[in-house]
Parts: C-alpha cells; sequence; structure tokens
C-alpha cells in the first residue's frame, strides 16, 4: 500500500452575542507572530516558527451533510448527556457537588464547547456556561482550581471517581476547554487564571510531579505542555517557558519511546494523546529528532498495529494487526486531535490524508445514525455486536461491543464528542504568510477579517463523497493573500482551476499549492482529485478496497436486540442476517455506483457511492465463539460460484467484512 493513506512523514461566559451566523469579528492577535488573519496566534520567539495556527474558534462553520452531523450530536447525547448521565449532572464536582471530581465533566466540555461555537448554538452554550463560570470562580490563591484538594477521600463508589480529586490529568482537560472558551469569546479572565494555575505548577512539581496521583497525567503531560505554551504565545512570560520544560521533563518520553519503536505505555489513548508530544515538545526546543520519532511512530503503529480504517488496534492496548481486534473510541478522537495539531506544526501534508481517513471512515462507525448511543470498541471486521464477542478484549463485563451509553467503559462516553467539532474548526486554518489554509477537505465555511478585510471562504463539497472541491472566495472588497490548497497523496493527476481557466501549479500528491492573487467577491478555484479505487494489503494478506479518503466495505445485514437499558437509553446487541465469508477477487475492475447526496449518508441504504465488486463465498470461514472464526490466509481456494458483491463506504456499516481473503488465482 502507499504509506501515504497511514502514515505521515514530516517537514522539516460563553458569550450569547458571539453565537450569531458568524461571531461579528475575529479579535486582534494579543502575541504569538504577525499574521494576516484577525485572532489567528502563531508561536513567540524563542520558540519554533509554525505555519499555520488556528482560527478563533466560531470562524469555521459546517455545511452540508457535515452540518447535518452536528445537528444529530446536538439533539442526542453530545447535547444532552447531562440528562442521560448522572455523573455530568448537577451534583458533578467540577459543579461545586459532591460528585465526579475527575475527568467526565471537563472531557464533555471539551466536545460540547467547540460544538456550541461551531453551530453556533446558544442552548449548548448556557449548558456549558456554568461549568466554565465555577471553575474561574473555583481558583484558590495559590492558583489551584477545580474541585477541592482532598486526598484522604480515596475511594470508588457506584463509579464515581472520589480518588485523587487533586490529580493534575483532569486539569489538563479544563484547560484545554478555558483555550477554547478563550478563543471564542475573548473571555478576558481566562489568561490570568491560567498564569495563576501555572505558578501554582511551578511550585508544587517539584515535590508532587506529574505521577503523583496517576500515571494518567505521566503519560498525557503533553497536553499541559501545549497549554502552557498557549499561554506563553498569549503573554510572552518567559517564565512559562520554564514551567514548559519543567512538565516535558516529567512526561512520559514518547520521542525515545517512538523512535526505538516501543512507546512508553501501550495503552491506545495514552498512544493517541502521545502522537502530538514530541511535536508540542519541538516547538519548544527544535529539536528535529521529535518530528523523526513521530514518523518512526507512526511507521510502527501502521506495520505492528495498524488496520484499515487508519486506526490502530487498542483494546485496551496495542493489539496487533488482525482486524477482529477492536479500537477504543476515545482512541479514535484522540488520535484525529493529534493530527489535527501535528498538521499545524509540521505543514505535512501527510497528516492531513491520516486524519481524513479517520474522521471519514473510524469516526462515524462508532455511534448510532442518531447520536443517542455509541460502542466502545469497534472492529474492521465486526460481523456480531454480542456479549460473548468480548473474549477477544479487554474485560468489560461482556459490554465492550454493545451499542449503548455506558458499554465498555464510560469514558468514551463523554469523550467522543470532540471528534466532529474539532475536525471542523481544523477545515480553515491561517497560514504564516499572511493567508488561509484548506488542508483538510469537508463542506464548511469560514469568516475572517484578513488585513483589515472581512473575508468569507466556502468549501463548497460533498466531499468525501465527490471528488471535487470548489473554493468560493467572498472578500468585502478585493484583498491579496496567498491561500493554501492540499493535493491529497491518493490523488494523482489533481487538477486546479482558478475561475475556469487551469491553474499553473505543481500539483503532485502530497504537495500544498500555494495561490497567491488578489481576490475578488465571486472568485472560485476548483479542484478536481481524482479518486481511484485502490486495493491495499493488511493483516495475513488481507485486501482492504480504497476510493481516495474512504474505505469500502461489505455491509452485513442486521438484526438489533434490546437486551436492557442504562438511564433510558437502550443496550442493544446486532446480529448478522446475511452471509459474510467473502473472498474479494481482487484482479476483477470495480465500478464505482452514484446514489443521490444525503444530508445522512452514514448509513448502508443512503451510501452515496458504492462499488461493485466480484466475490465468492468460503465455506470453511465460519463463526466460532460469536466472532468471524479464524481467518484465512490469502490467497484463498474456494469453488464456489463467482457473485457481485456490492461495497459501501466504511462509515455506513455497522456490521461488516472490510479486511478480505483475496481468491486465489
Amino acid at each position: 500500500m502507499d504509506r501515504r493513506t497511514f502514515v505521515a512523514g514530516t517537514a522539516a461566559g460563553l458569550a450569547s452575542a458571539s453565537l450569531g451566523t458568524f461571531p461579528a469579528a475575529a479579535r486582534a492577535a494579543s502575541g504569538g507572530a504577525a499574521s494576516g488573519v484577525a485572532g489567528a496566534v502563531f508561536s513567540r520567539a524563542p520558540l519554533a516558527p509554525v505555519p499555520y495556527a488556528p482560527l478563533p474558534l466560531g470562524s469555521v462553520r459546517a455545511r452540508g451533510w457535515l452540518a447535518e452531523q452536528l445537528r444529530l450530536m446536538a439533539d442526542g447525547l453530545a447535547g444532552h448527556l447531562d440528562e442521560r448521565y448522572p455523573l455530568v449532572g448537577p451534583e458533578n464536582a467540577w459543579l461545586g457537588g459532591p460528585g465526579d471530581t475527575w475527568e467526565r465533566g471537563p472531557y464533555w466540555l471539551d466536545g460540547l464547547v467547540p460544538l456550541a461555537h461551531v453551530r453556533g448554538d446558544a442552548r449548548l452554550a448556557d449548558k456549558a456556561r456554568p461549568w466554565i463560570e465555577h471553575a474561574l470562580a473555583s481558583q484558590r490563591a495559590d492558583g489551584y482550581f477545580g474541585p477541592p484538594d482532598d486526598e484522604g477521600r480515596g475511594r470508588d463508589e457506584g463509579g464515581v471517581q472520589r480518588a485523587n480529586s487533586a490529580d493534575w490529568w483532569p486539569r489538563m482537560v479544563m484547560l484545554k476547554v478555558l483555550q477554547q472558551h478563550h478563543d471564542a469569546t475573548g473571555d478576558p479572565r481566562v489568561p490570568p487564571f491560567m498564569a495563576r494555575y501555572f505558578a501554582y505548577q511551578r511550585a508544587q512539581l517539584p515535590s508532587k510531579p506529574l505521577n503523583h496521583w496517576t500515571q494518567w497525567a505521566q503519560h498525557r503531560g503533553g497536553e499541559n505542555q501545549a497549554s502552557v505554551l498557549w499561554l506563553y504565545d498569549r503573554t510572552g512570560d518567559p517564565a512559562l517557558l520554564d514551567l514548559a520544560r519543567l512538565v516535558g521533563a516529567q512526561t512520559s518520553d514518547w520521542t525515545g519511546g517512538f523512535a526505538r519503536e516501543q512507546p512508553p505505555s501501550t495503552h491506545g489513548v495514552n498512544v493517541a494523546m502521545g502522537l502530538k508530544q514530541p511535536a508540542v515538545a519541538y516547538v519548544l526546543d527544535r529539536d528535529p529528532r521529535r518530528l523523526d520519532a513521530v514518523a518512526r511512530g507512526l511507521e510502527f503503529l501502521r506495520r505492528d498495529h495498524g488496520q484499515v480504517t487508519g486506526m490502530f488496534s487498542c483494546d485496551e492496548l496495542l493489539h496487533g494487526t488482525d482486524p477482529q481486534q477492536g479500537t477504543e473510541l476515545c482512541t479514535v478522537v484522540e488520535a484525529m486531535f493529534s493530527l489535527e495539531q501535528l498538521l499545524r506544526v509540521t505543514g505535512d501534508a501527510a497528516h492531513a490524508d491520516h486524519l481524513e481517513r479517520i474522521a471519514y471512515n473510524a469516526l462515524p462507525a462508532q455511534t448510532t445514525r442518531d447520536w443517542t448511543a455509541r460502542q466502545y470498541y469497534q472492529q474492521p471486521n465486526q460481523v456480531v455486536v454480542a456479549r460473548d464477542e468480548e473474549r477477544y478484549t479487554q474485560q468489560h463485563g461482556g459490554t465492550s461491543q454493545l451499542m449503548g451509553l455506558l458499554t465498555g467503559y464510560p469514558c468514551c462516553t463523554v469523550n467522543m464528542h470532540q471528534g466532529w467539532p474539532k475536525f471542523v474548526h481544523a477545515l480553515w486554518l491561517a497560514s504564516a504568510d499572511g493567508g488561509l489554509a484548506a488542508l483538510a477537505y469537508g463542506p464548511s465555511a469560514a469568516r475572517v477579517t484578513l488585513g483589515g478585510v472581512p473575508v468569507e471562504v466556502e468549501q463548497d463539497t460533498a466531499y468525501p463523497f465527490d471528488d471535487a472541491v470548489r473554493v468560493r472566495v467572498r472578500p468585502e472588497r478585493p484583498v491579496a493573500f496567498p491561500l493554501h490548497l492540499r493535493v491529497p497523496g491518493w490523488a494523482e493527476g489533481a487538477t486546479f482551476l482558478v475561475n475556469g481557466r487551469a491553474a499553473d501549479v505543481d500539483a503532485r500528491p502530497g504537495r500544498v499549492v500555494r495561490l497567491a492573487r488578489t481576490w475578488r467577491a465571486g472568485d472560485v478555484v476548483e479542484l478536481r482529485l481524482p479518486a481511484r479505487v485502490q486495493v491495499s494489503t493488511w493483516h495475513k494478506g488481507l485486501a482492504g478496497v480504497e476510493r481516495g479518503p474512504l474505505v469500502y466495505a461489505l455491509p452485513v445485514g442486521e438484526r438489533w436486540q434490546e437486551t436492557g437499558a442504562v438511564n433510558g437509553v437502550p443496550t442493544q446487541e446486532v446480529h448478522p442476517t446475511t452471509p459474510w465469508n467473502y473472498a474479494l477477487a481482487a484482479d476483477a475492475p470495480m465500478r464505482p455506483e452514484r446514489a443521490p447526496m444525503s444530508d445522512r449518508p452514514w448509513t448502508a441504504a443512503t451510501a452515496p457511492i458504492r462499488l461493485t465488486a466480484r466475490a465468492r463465498r468460503v465455506p470453511g470461514w465460519v463463526r466460532y465463539d460469536a466472532v468471524d472464526g479464524t481467518l484465512p490466509a490469502s490467497p484463498v481456494a474456494t469453488r464456489e460460484p463467482e457473485e457481485a458483491m456490492t461495497l459501501v463506504p466504511y462509515g455506513c456499516t455497522v456490521l461488516r467484512i472490510s479486511e478480505f481473503p483475496v481468491v486465489a488465482g
């Protein structure tokens, strides 16, 4: 396979007034490198310069099917979790109650706050506001904030985390929440609040290091380090650089671990978060070996644990390449966030390829279509969702594969909400040369002030279901700036048209094209990205079918069976009703077949583009112990007659085969 489909290389108070169609105007950057985009903050010297920076939160909005996905989230668990899950209800300690003191509330807010702003949703903002106000009001004179520091509680009652109320880890998540709140609203309380907390950390970390309470803070210290640098870029306080170095010294050595292909933790979520830590450290110390380590780590994950979706197995730990092994939903959304950060630091287009592969395959496959339930583990070859399947993964009471509210472990219930909103926000970036960039594609629009001129840019597209992306530029008056657009690694023969005329650009796969010109209202750049069907090789010679950013799978008929309910949310098994044990005739042509574009494309019935392939049944490949049996190594001999097989995008499936044995020639 082309490694670019998985592995990225290196290159050197929520104010209602801000929740209209777009924020009224981006705020001026308050530090960092100069930018043409008001409100975009780049790294401040002596930190390493970075090519891209996020736009103010709320500047980017989803369109088309992607906007509908966010609406489903708002109407589903993301927007109503406090009504379904008491641990993030009024009793939560982050609201001043006697309940959960740990990560549950901050995790939910880490998705709720960006969802509120990318949607302009005042109802969601109202839900988030009390949490933010209480966090800000909870700060002590010494800078500590959050639930009271009460190490003596030390017990877990009914799933409520009462130990480690002072743990560094949940505060790392809440810092991200407050940063997003500030980026969206300009709340002036946040920077001095964070400065006081970081002064507290400088005083406490020598005697109470990151691993003082739990291993999570040590493995995930990159989140803390990134927040320190976020504040430095806005204030220039040199003491923050000393703290960033101290936090880095107490964080697990992801640079050395990835360089040796021995990560310091094999827990999937830790690994997904750890992918960004060397890049954060690189911004601090400019050591290029850190970015090399990221590339080595991604290659290691692909080779030893990679699966066709772009994810690595992790149920609960790294677990090899077998498509029967699962991947945790928390790992999916954290890997996406890490790739978004890597893309901004390195500018490497391959990170955007990888990001899209996860977002457009693994992410939509792991929740119900109405966003009212989710699955803890997903499998690339998943022919049944049932209790007894868990024997192949770490035990969670037999529920890890089930669709429900709290199946598996509750972390995914609260953490899954960050995936789509942060992805939407990353679809448009500010570039360090004073322009704008679209490095990942999806129906979206951004409104910014650039060089003093209000500008709206739009990705008018049904991507990833369409091969064309039309970028419409609408400045209030003519304005000159560069526009950066990515050529995906799979897009051989890509072309660029500017106002209908071919642009003389280097459109080789894996490059970022820079179009610098004076833009006028009505200008259109059309990208034509030829997506061809490709067959990639995976575990035991199994074949994956890909077209552009989409992975294709055989959808298996579904019979849903309710096995109970938690807080009104059904817990469900899904059993197969159609055959699934097919071997692919990989050398036979596979023809795309288009269907009408739907606002809800992630079902087998509404898939906008399908593939017709040829296949043969493999009678000896049968289920046992509720999974898809011993995988036949490719090539496989079978005398069954050849049949037509319809494949749909992986994200459209619940039960599926996506890594196929291949028919022997």
